[in-house]
């Protein structure tokens, strides 16, 4: 028995064999290289449906290759049965002994890609880390943060671990802008003003609503927290939006003296997506 498994395993390592093998994986990556280039294209040539577009690729690379180890078996290699049981539990021993870390990961990232809780151009926060999921893995996923870093967390850990995504394929999502305010203000003026700064911005998807929200807080005196409420038309532009309506809203904040000039306490501004929270403090 041992003998005739290493009988097939000396035919299968032929030199035809090799060749053919090693062809049929160059032709594969060209083929997949090639395909990931024209999901690129087609996101940038159609915007609006860039998240949708970026998020086929890593399933059909899966696919793609899924076939592509079956073809080399069943037409390439075209082992015996008993050499593929044998070589596949000598496998699966090596990896489950040497390599449980990485397959602990592929088996997430498979789940990952079957599952879906987040697609690539999602905005997602693992732990401390927050930004776009630019790739899906087989071992890593890769997220691109709003500091242009590049942060790479292994499929294990986000299978784990909480995710928070904050469009779910969407190519819009709600960014919350704070103003904290003194409580004797007019509310009236200060929502209609923040409704309409919101409104105004060239990053706003109007086709969702603006709400403006208002709750009192004591934090050393009485104040008027303000909560806007908008949904951007680009998950990218998600800072840009949060720092033109918070400009629009202080010009005309300040413009209108609503505010005392010498008003003791500072009041702030607190900018937010959906999972990603900025806090920076205003003078007067």
């Amino acid at each position: 028995m041992t003998e005739d498994i290493l009988n097939s395993l000396m035919a299968i390592l032929n030199l035809e064999i090799i060749i053919e093998t090693a062809l049929v994986v160059l032709i594969t990556s060209l083929f997949v290289f090639g395909l990931h280039r024209l999901f690129d294209f087609l996101a940038v040539r159609f915007p609006r449906h860039r998240v949708q577009i970026s998020s086929t690729f890593p399933i059909l690379r899966l696919l793609v290759w899924f076939g592509i180890i079956l073809l080399i078996v069943t037409m390439v290699i075209r082992p015996e049965m008993n050499t593929l049981v044998a070589l596949s539990a000598t496998v699966g021993v090596a990896f489950g002994l040497g390599s449980q870390e990485l397959v602990k990961n592929v088996l997430a990232g498979v789940m990952v890609l079957i599952d879906r809780p987040f697609r690539v151009g999602d905005m997602i926060r693992v732990n401390s880390f927050y930004g776009e999921v630019v790739q899906i893995g087989l071992a890593t996923s890769r997220i691109h943060t709003f500091d242009d870093s590049i942060i790479s967390i292994p499929n294990g850990l986000l299978l784990n671990t909480p995710v928070s995504n904050s469009n779910s394929g969407e190519l819009t999502e709600q960014v919350v802008i704070e103003f904290s305010l003194p409580a004797h203000i007019d509310v009236g003026e200060i929502k209609e003003l923040m409704e309409e700064a919101a409104l105004c911005s060239p990053y706003v998807y109007r086709k969702k609503p603006v709400v403006v929200l208002v709750e009192d807080r004591f934090d050393y005196c009485f104040l008027s927290h303000f909560k806007v409420k908008a949904y951007v038309m680009d998950v990218r532009f998600e800072r840009l939006i949060a720092s033109d309506i918070t400009e629009r809203i202080k010009a005309d904040i300040l413009s209108r003296d609503i505010l005392p000039k010498n008003f003791p306490m500072p009041w702030g501004t607190s900018v937010s997506g959906n999972t990603d929270s900025v806090r920076a403090p205003v003078s007067n």
